[in-house]
């Protein structure tokens, strides 16, 4: 004697001839899983920098609060050929401004607990090394980093973007999600 599954809407089950069942699923990566939920998505812009000399800090982000906050991409772009660092560094950074996060739910009234910074020079970090390097070979082009594992900022740590050429203008967006 058999049994049948039968779903919330009134549909019964389908299954093969394997015995197995017929199913059909969604599946959204974990930070629009989030945007969902929370709204616990944001872009970090930042435009125009120029750095005051060469390997100058320009971006700086130290997580503030318990929860674990994850770099999920970094789009860049420089008006000359450079080398982009992302480097876990520790200390307290000094000479930066304030940048207000953008939420990728508009209206959402959700911020991060971090202190997120930019600026031509970035100082009072020590590098602990670097993480990923992006090569800004060609002036105007786009460049794109993007990691499966996602660059994961544990409480009380930082992460900051340091600039090879001194006279490379760079804008970008950092892509920031805060695990639930």
């Amino acid at each position: 004697m058999g049994f049948q599954i039968q779903g919330v809407n009134g549909k019964i089950v389908k299954v093969n001839g394997g015995n197995r069942l017929l199913v059909n699923s969604i599946t959204n990566p974990v930070d629009a899983d989030i945007n969902i939920e929370s709204g616990k998505v944001w872009s970090l812009p930042f435009d125009g920098l120029n750095p005051a000399g060469a390997s100058d800090y320009v971006f700086y982000i130290k997580n503030d609060g318990d929860k674990v906050l994850h770099v999920s991409d970094i789009r860049i772009t420089a008006d000359a050929t450079t080398q982009v660092e992302l480097h876990g560094v520790s200390g307290t950074a000094a000479g930066g401004s304030a940048l207000t996060p953008v939420s990728r739910t508009i209206g959402s009234a959700a911020v991060p607990s971090a202190t997120i910074e930019t600026g031509t020079d970035i100082t009072g970090l020590t590098s602990l090394g670097t993480l990923f390097f992006i090569q800004c070979l060609t002036a105007g082009n786009e460049y794109h980093l993007t990691t499966s594992s996602r660059i994961r900022i544990p409480k009380g740590k930082a992460v900051a973007i340091l600039i090879e050429t001194g006279t490379a203008n760079v804008t970008g967006v950092v892509s920031l999600v805060e695990e639930e």
